[in-house]
């Protein structure tokens, strides 16, 4: 679980990725290895969670033939929740009747519900630097979820149980965004590659990458981890913001004169010798914040950890929580760690201590070089912080 990535690709390396196949073609691996994903997901743990009785749409969604099936036929209204009511649980009778007659379960953002498939999110997350996202598509024989079409993200698709025929047309547009859409109506294409995915098989499909796959005999469950990079486009429009500082361009657009094309190339002119004066790391700075903020970040054992935060002694075993995205700013007075939408400040006297924290991950109060009671402080404010987590008493 510690290199996602490297495991999900293999045999192909990491290097060989980037260089033949992100953004490019596809990549098909054939395993022969039905337990491959077990680390990362299990059909038990997804019939578990589709038998329970407190999902809400759009959780799960149903689709077939390429429509979504209305949520108000397998939902339910006004649902008692002690004191409240409340719309949308999934009624699991309807849903599984609807199952049986050739729809497909959509368990949308699975990274939400299923503790080593957010972590193994989180490592993605952290390797493209974006938000991902994982979707669980449980369809049952001879069925089809979607028609053609094309994702404006990146796809790894993990077959975890049965089989599905993946039919693959190439690209209609590269590398589209959200804004270009693609019309599956009437899509008669042939597919130039028809592949049978197997549980432990690996698929990547780059965005605008035309699609579409049904299942074979018995019901197939697969992961699909999609990758919402960040364009050249979308860093750039962080960054013109700050075009506002300068008088010249927060004049308004003379809309009212005949002939805008001088105007415009003298604001184009000027543009270019201003771009010198924007700062291009607030672009990835707010990008980088974006990210952290979407990508959901597991605080592990912290219940448990703050119930008996009282019982900590030197030599407790607590361990660094890396489920969790950290930063560490230098402030004019101490330190600044930031995670989880939050800002911890630290003295600079404290630094040595989270420095050995966070370079050997697991730890006793003992190990940390800070004096007994500057250590049990430490560590009970990275406790309540949800930073590092009661491994053992």
């Amino acid at each position: 679980m510690n290199h996602f990535f490297k495991n999900i690709v293999a045999p192909c390396s990491v290097e060989d990725f980037f260089n033949q196949y992100h953004e490019k073609d596809i990549l098909h691996i054939k395993r022969n290895d039905e337990t491959y994903y077990n680390n990362i997901l299990t059909s038990q743990e997804i019939s578990d969670y589709l038998e329970r009785q407190d999902i809400f749409y759009p959780s799960v969604r149903i689709v077939k033939n390429g429509k979504e099936i209305p949520h108000a036929e397998y939902t339910l209204k006004s649902t008692p929740i002690g004191h409240h009511r409340k719309d949308g649980i999934i009624n699991t009778d309807k849903a599984f009747a609807l199952f049986n007659n050739g729809a497909t379960f959509v368990i949308q953002a699975g990274q939400r519900y299923f503790n080593n498939l957010s972590h193994c999110c989180l490592q993605l997350s952290q390797k493209f630097n974006a938000p991902v996202q994982a979707n669980l598509y449980i369809t049952p024989d001879k069925s089809q979820g979607f028609n053609p079409h094309w994702d404006t993200h990146d796809v790894f698709v993990l077959q975890i149980s049965g089989t599905k025929t993946w039919h693959l047309y190439g690209f209609e547009k590269e590398l589209p965004t959200k804004n270009q859409t693609f019309v599956s109506k009437g899509y008669e294409k042939e597919p130039i590659q028809t592949i049978q995915l197997c549980p432990g098989d690996f698929l990547y499909v780059p965005r605008g990458y035309v699609h579409d796959a049904i299942a074979d005999d018995g019901i197939s469950s697969h992961i699909t981890i999609g990758v919402l990079s960040f364009t050249w486009a979308r860093y750039f429009n962080e960054i013109f913001p700050q075009l506002e500082e300068f008088k010249m361009f927060r004049e308004a657009v003379p809309f009212w004169k005949e002939d805008l094309s001088s105007l415009i190339k003298e604001k184009t002119e000027a543009l270019k010798q201003k771009l010198s004066a924007l700062d291009f790391d607030k672009g990835i700075e707010r990008l980088n914040k974006n990210y952290r903020a979407a990508q959901p970040q597991p605080v592990h054992h912290y219940f448990e950890s703050i119930r008996t935060i009282s019982k900590l002694s030197p030599g407790t075993r607590l361990a660094l929580n890396e489920g969790v995205i950290y930063n560490f700013v230098k402030k004019e007075e101490g330190n600044e760690l930031q995670l989880l939408g939050k800002a911890i400040q630290f003295p600079d006297t404290a630094k040595p201590a989270l420095d050995y924290i966070f370079n050997n991950k697991k730890f006793t109060l003992q190990d940390l070089p800070a004096a007994t009671d500057a250590a049990k402080e430490l560590a009970v404010q990275l406790i309540r912080e949800g930073v590092v987590y009661i491994e053992e008493l």
